[in-house]
């Protein structure tokens, strides 16, 4: 039996071209889309699926990033698997969506089978890690060896200051804390990177997440 899917992307053509693969393959049916992440929790609330496929950056009305979603669908839709499908390659922030609850990763440039495999795995319960990011994972964990990791705080002010451009200010009212705890959090995060410029700390957040701009 197909499983049934529902697919958030809001990019339009990515959500037809998925779709459309997903039904040729047999495996599963797209039975409801999503532009958004408010989008998507409003069609579960209505709409019964077997395994959720987003991606991972969607602009939401709500300020909801990447890792809020996956956290509130893992608490509030534990037994419905979530495999993030995205263009994504920084491993702190892959390693963090499987930590909040993603049971799958598939980067959007890897073959088209690789979707397919990924939904079979988990409606077996497995968690499905695409053979790249894989890699990409697996070099990230033997560099934390040698570097001491960003803390889930850092990881949020670069979030908020590199996707969305917030200043410090901005960052502080957003994340409810002080202006200098952002900035002493932002600073540890640039040293631990080994960067001494907010540009460079741009242009690192650049390399590393396409999804940027």
């Amino acid at each position: 039996m197909k499983q049934k899917v529902i697919l958030a992307d809001d990019h339009p053509i990515i959500r037809f071209i998925l779709q459309h693969m997903l039904h040729s393959s047999g495996v599963a049916e797209v039975v409801a889309e999503a532009a958004s992440p408010s989008q998507l929790l409003k069609l579960l609330s209505t709409t019964p699926c077997d395994v959720i496929v987003t991606d991972f950056c969607m602009p939401d009305v709500r300020g909801r990033d990447g890792l809020a979603l996956i956290r509130r669908l893992a608490r509030v839709y534990p037994g419905t698997p979530v495999i993030v499908f995205t263009a994504l390659r920084h491993p702190g922030l892959l390693r963090a969506a499987l930590q909040g609850g993603a049971c799958g990763l598939v980067h959007k440039a890897h073959d088209r089978a690789e979707l397919a495999r990924a939904l079979l795995a988990v409606s077996k319960g497995r968690t499905y890690v695409g053979e790249e990011l894989g890699v990409l994972l697996s070099a990230h964990t033997t560099s934390q060896r040698a570097h001491p990791p960003l803390t889930q705080a850092e990881m949020e002010v670069l979030r908020l200051f590199a996707h969305q451009g917030l200043a410090t200010k901005q960052i502080a009212a957003h994340l409810h804390r002080s202006p200098v705890t952002v900035s002493r959090h932002k600073h540890n995060a640039q040293a631990k990177l080994g960067l001494n410029t907010d540009q460079q700390l741009l242009d690192y957040c650049r390399q590393w997440d396409c999804r940027l701009a």
